[in-house]
């Protein structure tokens, strides 16, 4: 989102006037200290971080954080030679990708209970997994600053003009409502005599051949009980949980014909905006250009098509504290956390939720600012968004699952034989980075 920010209005709008007067008040009472901070919000979210370091160092005269912008690509190149030749920055904030790896190497190093505590800054006040996506091995190592994560958009205007008046929620719930919204050039449905499945005018839901598009997969794995990893870490994504929650999604295309077969994430973007497509699941970073066009539409939690929970994928940003040479500055780490505290406190994530983050911590989902706006509608269920961290391998999991879903959509192979073969590169692959951890 990059509309202009009053944060002032904001602050007072939200009654969080009290704990702004309260958050100018550090939990660091040492010396002047100077830290460097590490980030890779480039973009449009880049004024937005450099205003709040600047309110940061107006209100705290003993702490002066220099913000240093940087590609992300950089930072994960740069990181590990900092941190070896004793030079790394005070604070850097690393994605969810990319922070288990980094955690064990030994680039970042553990937040403490005790420090946590005494910087102010509380686990609870954070959605319980987003916050747990920067733990490993019982220990937490980052604090939660950005987020966003995997919705379904769906478009008012042909749901109505199908006759769809809920927004379904279910398994069930969707596929009734995709196929009511599906129809071939002809306007024949389908299970119809003469339906072509291979001529489609409108169709029910957005499936595509991505990256992006497997995290429907990966939600649908989580929600039926199944992971990517095991206990081991270990690829695991051939569960029966897994293929069982994959196979409904392929049963879409190949078998209820309410999806198009073997799509791009551009094509059905394209398709969604031209009113030709119900439901979109994608990334919320879409939200800004939908209602740029002006689009009557809403966006909903991704349906439960598993039994087990709710659950949608989460990408999300953390600030951590580098491990550090011997003889670091005590009062620096101090006031690092007390930095940490504050950009991650209520008022700051509301700020920075004008950047295009999703909120971090209920209190601010909770904001009035966000009444009317499409975005809320997911609100309820954020704590139900679970990134792909946890272990260090990510791309050589990652990597594998999104091929392995790739095949199976297409028709390529079964979705049995696509997750197998799958999770056996995986695991070849896993074997190799585990030797680099040694």
């Amino acid at each position: 989102m990059n509309r202009t920010l009053n944060v002032t209005a904001l602050l007072l709008a939200a009654g969080l006037g009290g704990v702004a007067a309260a958050q100018t008040q550090t939990s660091y009472r040492g010396p002047k200290v100077t830290l460097t901070y590490l980030h890779g919000f480039t973009g449009a979210d880049r004024p937005v971080m450099e205003r709040l370091i600047a309110q940061f160092n107006a209100a705290h005269p003993n702490i002066q954080v220099r913000g240093q912008a940087q590609p992300w690509g950089t930072t994960w190149q740069q990181l590990p030679s900092l941190v070896a030749s004793g030079r790394a920055p005070d604070v850097v904030v690393i994605n969810e990708d990319q922070i288990t790896n980094f955690i064990a190497r030994g680039a970042v190093s553990p937040l403490t209970n005790a420090e946590l505590q005494s910087a102010g800054i509380s686990k609870s006040r954070f959605y319980g997994p987003l916050f747990k996506t920067a733990d490993y091995e019982g220990k937490s190592y980052g604090v939660p600053i950005s987020s966003v994560a995997y919705v379904m958009f769906y478009n008012k205007d042909l749901m109505k003009k199908s006759g769809v008046t809920k927004v379904p929620t279910t398994r069930a719930e969707l596929l009734a409502a995709s196929r009511a919204c599906t129809t071939d050039r002809n306007g024949r449905k389908p299970g119809q005599s003469g339906f072509d499945a291979r001529s489609l005018n409108t169709w029910g839901i957005s499936l595509y051949n991505n990256w992006v598009g497997s995290r429907l997969a990966y939600a649908a794995i989580l929600q039926n009980g199944g992971s990517l990893v095991d206990s081991k870490l270990n690829a695991s994504f051939n569960s029966p949980q897994a293929v069982e929650a994959v196979q409904f999604l392929v049963d879409l295309v190949q078998k209820h014909n309410v999806a198009r077969a073997n799509s791009t994430e551009e094509a059905e973007l394209a398709a969604f905006s031209q009113g030709k497509v119900c439901f979109f699941p994608s990334g919320q970073w879409y939200t800004d250009r939908f209602e740029q066009q002006k689009m009557n539409f809403g966006i909903a939690f991704v349906p439960r098509i598993g039994t087990k929970q709710d659950a949608a994928w989460g990408g999300s940003s953390h600030m951590t504290l580098p491990r550090q040479r011997a003889g670091y500055d005590a009062n620096k780490r101090r006031a690092a956390l007390a930095f940490v505290n504050w950009m991650t406190s209520p008022n700051q994530n509301l700020a920075w939720t004008e950047a295009g983050s999703l909120p971090v911590m209920a209190t601010v989902a909770n904001n009035k600012k966000f009444e009317g706006r499409p975005i809320a509608g997911v609100f309820a269920k954020l704590g139900n968004i679970y990134a792909t961290s946890g272990f260090p391998w990510g791309g050589q999991v990652l990597g594998p699952f999104d091929n392995a879903w790739a095949n199976a959509y297409s028709g390529k192979q079964s979705v049995k034989a696509a997750l197998d073969a799958g999770v056996s590169e995986a695991n070849k692959q896993i074997t190799q980075a585990r030797k680099t951890f040694q």
